[in-house]
């Protein structure tokens, strides 16, 4: 009966640090899509989260960027495992483009 009881609390908290670490995640990744938003429609836009979509490769965002004239834009932004932001509007046309990784880069002229 003991070892039943223990079982039973491991797995209530493990059911309860698992979306907890999974809020944190998704916070981070609505913050970074917020910001590249931002230097798209402007600093005085808002944003407004439509909707979450989490898979082994990243997770999708529907994020209704609404400009500071009141047009607003439905964009998708896709972060993926690296952590990189790729933000979409409906049309599936890039509004940011990602910055290149220039760390590694190889060069003929040298």
């Amino acid at each position: 009966m003991k070892m039943f009881r223990r079982v039973t609390i491991g797995m209530v908290l493990a059911g309860v640090a698992g979306p907890a670490m999974a809020t944190t995640v998704d916070r981070d990744h609505l913050a970074q899509c917020k910001s590249a938003l931002k230097s798209v429609y402007g600093d005085e836009s808002r944003m407004k989260l439509k909707s979450i979509r989490r898979s082994r490769k990243g997770d999708q965002m529907r994020i209704q960027a609404i400009e500071q004239g009141g047009e607003s834009h439905i964009t998708t932004c896709w972060v993926d495992r690296d952590g990189e932001a790729n933000v979409l509007d409906q049309d599936g046309v890039a509004l940011v483009e990602p910055v290149p990784d220039t760390q590694n880069r190889v060069s003929m002229n040298d």
